[in-house]
């Protein structure tokens, strides 16, 4: 049995739901892998300085990985993807890292680029990518403030806001946020357009489900 263990911001309400629904559709398998999540702390919300709780979460990781690694974890992947470009502390197998890892294998070359976040955050994740050669040809930030806006947006919004704003020019899309829920929509989207579709979860859970056979 492969333990996980999931460094997970205590405001993210999605990536549980995500990993029930891998759990589900058999994706992940419930007799070759465990997951264990340590919630990520912080001292000032999120609507109060934006950065300053993104620096918090990751320097609060460094503690929370060492009590994953006290229950006798395999693997350790960090789900904040805002957090990976914005702190001095390097997350653990973050999902920026994850997102370009996967860009490449794909060779995502030129996107689309949708997030939650306000033009600041967004700018960052933007600059991030065409940093490692990724050309964001449109950006789509949604500025959502309220963990539970984030979360109910991701389920029953998120795709037709993509559908309708997406055109082959900008060629694949990169969906950024672990608060948003995307596993459920990225089929629809990629057999609609004939596009690749990438997100912070996919990303991520994609490096923990490969651990499936490697047990």
């Amino acid at each position: 049995m492969i333990k996980v263990g999931l460094l997970v911001p205590s405001t993210n309400l999605t990536v549980e739901y995500e990993l029930e629904y891998l759990y589900y559709k058999n994706i992940l398998k419930h007799d070759k892998i465990n997951c264990y999540v340590a919630k990520l702390d912080y001292s000032t919300s999120y609507k109060q300085n934006k950065i300053e709780f993104l620096k918090e979460i990751s320097l609060d990781s460094t503690k929370k990985v060492k009590q994953l690694e006290y229950l006798g974890v395999n693997y350790i992947a960090s789900f904040c993807t805002s957090a990976s470009v914005v702190s001095d502390v390097k997350m653990i197998n973050n999902p920026m890292d994850a997102i370009l890892e996967e860009a490449k294998k794909k060779n995502i070359k030129k996107c689309m680029l949708v997030t939650p976040y306000d033009a600041i955050l967004g700018r960052k994740i933007k600059e991030a990518l065409e940093e490692n050669n990724i050309m964001v040809s449109k950006a789509i930030n949604f500025n959502l403030l309220d963990t539970k806006e984030y979360f109910e947006f991701g389920r029953y919004k998120l795709e037709n806001h993509i559908t309708d704003n997406y055109i082959k020019e900008y060629e694949d899309i990169i969906i950024s946020c672990t608060n948003l829920p995307t596993l459920h929509i990225i089929e629809n989207i990629e057999n609609a357009f004939g596009t690749n579709v990438l997100s912070s979860n996919y990303c991520v859970f994609n490096k923990i489900i490969s651990l499936n056979n490697k047990e």
